[in-house]
């Protein structure tokens, strides 16, 4: 009976271990974590009463369908996740305590690796870091498989918290499966740098980390072209002083108004309100029956008229005939790169007279030679007033 009990427990063991991850590794975040996490705790003692009422009702999570969220053909996916989410149940303090230390030899583990890396220049082995720990390297392991798998089961058991959040960013552009995958990565790295010996809870730390990687994610994917963080800030910034102006007045605030409230000049309120809007595709579809695309009505500003494109080469066979009939070949080159009439762009003097290996002043001199042969009635009245 011994024997099958130690079997049974060796078993169950090796299945924990080789579980699936439900979380991979997130990438540094550069955001700086909060220092003075007594002030944060205050202000936000309400949205965090809020969400561990939430968080305590299971079942409920397990069908529950977010306000103002469509039905798509997602929903399968995320009932499942909700069912395999409701299988953990939540930690209690000492819980949270006992796990989380248990997470910190990791990063214990992990610096110590990195700090013997730099030291030796190459990749140390287990036993040398087990030795830098000052513990035998079967106590390496054991320590190192308590850690993850009390990682995994902190994870699992606050996946309920991100849902939460997750939930408060719905129709942001961004699906709601993906918002929790992105509420998961920050709720990883929560769980690797929380320390459980200044007494806060682990769901007021991890609130924040959670919310960080899905506003990220947001700010980085909601956009067909994606704005950098900083304009995203202004953008919600702008979206709020208009929300609160329109509350206080009663109408929609003038550009003056909304300049002062954001203490910005107007021409930087206009270029991020051109920003808040959102691109549209050149294959949508308008009109009532929806048979013409949207392409089909705009038109191309920068393509010339087949009358332009030949007024032009007129133009140009026109510009080289007086050019050869008037100038020497140099003065004709001269003209010609000043002009831009054989490159795309107009040559400086400098660059011409890199070009001839002679002086800016010398190139000046031809240009001005050659400029009143071209001002000749007979030749000006030849070119039309396409260079004078």
């Amino acid at each position: 009976m011994y024997q099958i009990k130690q079997r049974s427990l060796k078993e169950n063991s090796n299945s924990e271990l080789e579980s699936v991850e439900i979380m991979k590794n997130a990438a540094e975040s550069q955001e700086k974590v909060f220092n003075n996490l007594e002030t944060v705790a205050e202000e936000d003692f309400v949205i965090t009463e809020n969400l561990e009422a939430e968080v305590r009702n299971a079942d409920e999570m397990g069908a529950a369908r977010a306000s103002g969220y469509n039905k798509t053909d997602n929903d399968d996916a995320v009932g499942a996740f909700f069912k395999e989410m409701a299988r953990y149940p939540l930690l209690k303090a000492d819980e949270e305590v006992e796990l989380a230390r248990r997470v910190q030899f990791l990063e214990e583990f992990r610096n110590a690796q990195a700090s013997l890396q730099e030291e030796l220049g190459n990749q140390p082995s287990r036993e040398k870091v087990a030795a830098r720990l000052e513990m035998s390297g079967k106590q390496l392991e054991n320590r190192l498989y308590q850690g993850r798998v009390a990682k995994r089961k902190m994870i699992r058991s606050n996946l309920r918290l991100v849902v939460s959040i997750a939930k408060r960013y719905l129709n942001r552009g961004v699906p709601f499966l993906d918002l929790i995958q992105e509420g998961a990565m920050g709720l990883n790295r929560a769980t690797e740098k929380f320390d459980p010996d200044k007494g806060y809870k682990f769901s007021t730390y991890a609130y924040w980390w959670i919310r960080q990687a899905i506003t990220r994610a947001i700010a980085n994917d909601a956009r067909t072209i994606r704005l950098p963080i900083h304009i995203v800030e202004k953008l919600n910034k702008l979206k709020k002083a208009q929300r609160e102006l329109k509350q206080q007045l009663g109408r929609n605030p003038t550009e003056v108004e909304m300049a002062e409230c954001l203490d910005i000049p107007a021409p930087q309120l206009r270029q991020l309100q051109q920003l808040r809007r959102q691109a549209l595709s050149l294959n949508h579809r308008v009109g009532k029956e929806e048979d013409t695309e949207l392409m089909d009505l705009l038109e191309d500003e920068d393509n010339q008229s087949p009358e332009a494109k030949m007024n032009e080469g007129m133009m140009r066979q026109e510009i080289w005939e007086v050019l050869s009939d008037v100038l020497t070949p140099r003065e004709k080159d001269v003209i010609s790169l000043r002009y831009g009439l054989t490159t795309s762009e107009p040559c400086t003097l400098e660059e011409v007279g890199n070009i001839f290996n002679l002086s800016r002043e010398r190139v000046r001199q031809i240009q001005s030679k050659a400029m009143r042969k071209l001002r000749r009635p007979h030749i000006a009245k030849r070119l039309k007033g396409w260079l004078i």
